[in-house]
């Protein structure tokens, strides 16, 4: 499978595959003109790339994970691979983690910001006054 090919049916670009390329996590064979030629498992290679650095984990936590990108990170079976390292996943788990509490405090910061702001005013009111600036009253603009 060339490249173009290969983003098609991956939903991603050929400069983004360059860059996994260029980064160790995927292998393509050159033909003998340079063209870049993938085997079929690219497609799920590059799907559990995705979805990983989706998930927050980086190009260097997947090279420590190399072998393991070509199961199926969902819905799949376990990694077998004895140096795929789980202290690269607790690591991520935790840094989520960390971005999902700073923002559910921000939700609860802005809910609490919008119930002030939905609240009945308690503040006195100016005296509306029934005046109208001179402009209106002589009719200039």
């Amino acid at each position: 499978m060339r490249i173009g090919e290969l983003a098609r049916a991956t939903g991603t670009t050929t400069r983004a595959l360059r860059y996994y390329e260029e980064h160790g996590l995927l292998h393509p064979e050159r033909s003998s003109n340079g063209y870049r030629s993938y085997p079929p498992d690219a497609v799920r290679v590059v799907r559990n790339i995705r979805l990983l650095l989706a998930a927050g984990l980086t190009t260097e936590d997947l090279l420590l994970l190399d072998t393991c990108l070509r199961d199926e990170v969902i819905g799949g079976h376990r990694c077998q691979d004895p140096s795929a390292k789980p202290a690269v996943f607790e690591q991520r788990l935790a840094v989520i983690q960390r971005r999902i509490d700073d923002l559910t405090a921000v939700r609860e910061q802005l809910r609490a910001r919008l119930d002030e702001l939905r609240a009945p005013d308690t503040a006195p009111r100016r005296a509306q006054t029934t005046e109208r600036p001179r402009e209106l009253l002589s009719g200039a603009a």
